[in-house]
């Protein structure tokens, strides 16, 4: 549990007090305590003091060390959980990932013609191309590298607003909101490849002023008819703003590889009750689609988004009346990414994250939500109708046990349960007829979800001939915490190798299914669940071209020769750093070993002071005993003997003389120890090693005595 708020930005100290207060108070929870309690101290820190403490590495080189066929982890920049989420998610995107390894840099591009033309236009165009660069740069170490984890500052160093400007370390972010920002950078940037700089310049030279200016902007949204701003409900105004200001171009007219991956189009028709023969159209492009978390599951949650009613809706001649209005894309996009949309407004409380229990399929099918399909869909809709009002009362009967007064009757009841037990335990009678109620709710539940799901199926049945755009899932983006602060972690599918991998900052790890799916959809209890899902389309996206996470990967052949070289020679120091890190530990384990031994050969020596012959248990011993003095002989002696039971036989004193780390790692931990321990020179010389290895002859021929002696006295 420490760790889990570690990763959400607080520190140890305010963790231990809040485990304090928690203690006192046993009614409210520790993530609580330290959203309301305790003030967070990266708001009151500089950006520099921050990448000061980013800079130091709390893990050793051999915890650093990636292991083979493992994905590699994120380090967590200051409470920037959201952008290691992001980028393992596109990293497991295969179109994304090659356009972005095959990106060339423009160097023919002039920056400073831009800067004379328009400032914040060109501080923003060269952070989205140098954005597209570290990203590729990123990468290619997350196919390459030897470590367990890469640092994603630059790439997080680039993302900015649309006046150029960057995001501030230590913020937290909602996450759809960056990846909005993110994916538009990163959509501007690939615009500037080498090969493509020709068709950049000419769109520059096309566009009278910024290219996000609100007036222009307006103008064309006028003549065209279609509302070019990405569909989204956000929380406040701010955001709302953010996407009024950055416009994006209508498919058909600048179809690039982003829009194709993530930007699909709708067409919304708004019809009047009054005049059925009458309604409004208007296309609109969006990045996400919101499902409203009281929906319960994604299809349920997805139609309620593509078809409703409007309240108070002002029509052109200026009437207030009610309208209906239903959406329908025109354009799907090949990743389809869906937010649960769990956060509300409570009078009381403010912004509340809602944790109920949200269901959805691994595999889904768009083609009932589109254009082309309305027909078909119209056809079956007085069925349709019937079945979902049956569903909507079956949901709303099972609402009335699941959520009395917030709390599900099933967990009421078993408190009751528990309660009488511990204080009432002679009452057998109240224990039974909780247990009755208990039994007879849990039955009456199973009936309506056993019918629910009967309904369920025949609404699937009338789409079963619907059935051309296959989705299936590849992320699940996971929320722990409250509405305004908490932690990200992505829950990620390998269709290459079949497996389920969690990404949570520097650690991934492997987590079966059925794990996946249980913190996924939630309990209605646990502040742990899904937030964002992104499904892929089937036949755009082959197993055989996803990464198997070896430096033989798929993404391998994409990657160019200047940063393949470059993550191998960082390998090459990394290896070195290893090594290095090895040699200090071991001279730590040597000198432990030395100093223990030191006592024992003396106990040994002592011991056989007065008796005939040597003893042979060890060499230093013998040669302590032969010479009668703790002398640096035998001291160097000892050493030896270290360094051969630290390394397992691997090495011995030749090793002092030709590592320097090694030696100067003995030689500092020498100097803890008491001058008579250790030798009067650190230096071991080629005279006192001919020395070792003529008495070192002597104690084998010893050894061979006395086995001879002992055979025949046998």
């Amino acid at each position: 549990m420490l760790q889990q708020y570690l990763n959400m930005g607080f520190t140890q100290q305010q963790i231990i007090k809040a485990q304090q207060i928690c203690k006192q108070n046993r009614n409210i929870e520790i993530l609580d305590v330290l959203l309301k309690h305790v003030q967070s101290p990266i708001k009151e820190q500089s950006q520099s003091q921050i990448l000061r403490e980013l800079s130091f590495d709390v893990l050793t080189p051999d915890q650093r060390l990636r292991q083979k066929g493992t994905p590699v982890g994120l380090k967590n920049l200051a409470n920037v959980c959201y952008l290691n989420s992001l980028i393992q998610t596109y990293f497991h995107n295969p179109i994304f990932v090659k356009e972005i390894l095959s990106f060339k840099y423009p160097v023919q591009l002039n920056f400073e013609d831009l800067l004379n033309k328009n400032e914040a236009k060109a501080k923003r165009i060269k952070s989205s191309i140098d954005l597209v660069v570290h990203l590729q740069r990123l990468f290619a170490y997350l196919v390459h590298t030897d470590r367990k984890y890469v640092d994603p500052y630059r790439v997080f160093l680039n993302v900015v607003d649309e006046f150029g400007n960057r995001f501030q370390l230590g913020d937290q972010k909602d996450w759809a909101e960056f990846n909005l920002q993110f994916i538009t950078c990163i959509d501007e940037g690939l615009k500037y490849h080498e090969n493509k700089l020709m068709d950049a310049e000419m769109q520059n030279k096309d566009e009278s002023g910024d290219l996000h200016d609100s007036d222009q902007y307006q103008n064309d949204r006028n003549k065209s008819g279609i509302t070019l701003t990405r569909s989204m409900i956000l929380l406040d105004e701010n955001k709302a703003k953010l996407i009024e200001q950055q416009p994006l171009q209508s498919q058909s007219q600048n179809q690039t590889i982003i829009n194709r991956l993530f930007f699909g189009k709708t067409k919304e028709y708004i019809t009047h009750p009054n005049q059925r023969n009458q309604s409004e159209e208007q296309e609109q492009i969006f990045l996400q689609i919101i499902l409203n978390v009281k929906n319960r599951s994604l299809y349920q949650a997805w139609e309620a988004n593509n078809s409703f009613l409007i309240e108070g809706y002002r029509n052109g001649s200026e009437v207030i009346e009610l309208a209906e209005k239903t959406i329908w894309i025109t354009q799907i996009p090949d990743s389809l990414l869906f937010q649960i949309q769990r956060v509300g407004y409570d009078p009381e409380r403010g912004l509340i994250k809602m944790n109920d229990e949200f269901r959805f399929e691994k595999e889904i099918y768009a083609d009932r939500f589109l254009l082309e399909n309305r027909q078909k869909v119209i056809e079956t809709q007085q069925q349709l109708n019937e079945l979902k009002i049956q569903q909507a009362e079956l949901l709303s009967q099972m609402d009335k046990y699941q959520n009395y007064g917030g709390i599900s009757m099933l967990t009421i009841l078993n408190t009751a349960t528990k309660y009488v037990k511990e204080v009432k335990s002679d009452d057998e009678i109240m224990q039974k007829r909780i247990e009755q109620c208990r039994l007879s709710i849990q039955m009456i539940l199973q009936k309506f979800q056993v019918e629910l799901d009967q309904i369920n199926q025949k609404i699937e049945d009338l789409y079963a001939i619907m059935k051309k755009y296959k989705y299936f899932l590849q992320s699940i983006l996971i929320h722990e915490g409250a509405a305004e602060s908490g932690h990200y972690y992505t829950y990620i599918y390998n269709p290459l190798l079949k497996h389920w991998f969690k990404f949570n900052d520097i650690n991934v790890t492997q987590v079966s299914e059925e794990k996946v799916l249980r913190d996924a959809y939630g309990d209605g209890k646990s502040k742990t669940n899904a937030y964002c899902l992104i499904y892929q389309r089937a036949d755009r996206f082959e197993p055989q071209s996803y990464s198997d996470y070896t430096s033989n990967s798929v993404y391998a052949q994409y990657i160019q020769q200047n940063l393949y070289e470059e993550v191998i020679n960082d390998n090459k120091k990394f290896s070195i750093e290893q090594k290095e890190y090895e040699l200090v530990e071991l001279g730590d384990m040597v000198v432990e070993i030395y100093n223990v031994q030191f006592q024992q050969v003396n106990e040994m020596a002592r011991k056989f002071k007065n008796r005939n012959g040597n003893p042979v248990n060890n060499f230093p011993t013998y040669l302590r005993t032969l010479l009668d003095q703790m002398n640096d002989l035998v001291k160097w002696s000892i050493l030896d003997y270290a360094i051969r039971e630290a390394s397992q036989g691997k090495r011995n004193l030749r090793d002092y003389q030709e590592q320097l780390i090694f030696q100067q790692r003995i030689k500092y931990n020498f100097e803890q120890l008491s001058q008579f321990k250790v030798p009067s020179k650190y230096d071991v010389d080629k005279q006192t090693i001919k020395h070792l290895q003529y008495y070192y002859l002597q104690y084998i021929s010893s050894l061979r005595i006395t086995a001879i002696q002992q055979f025949q006295h046998i």
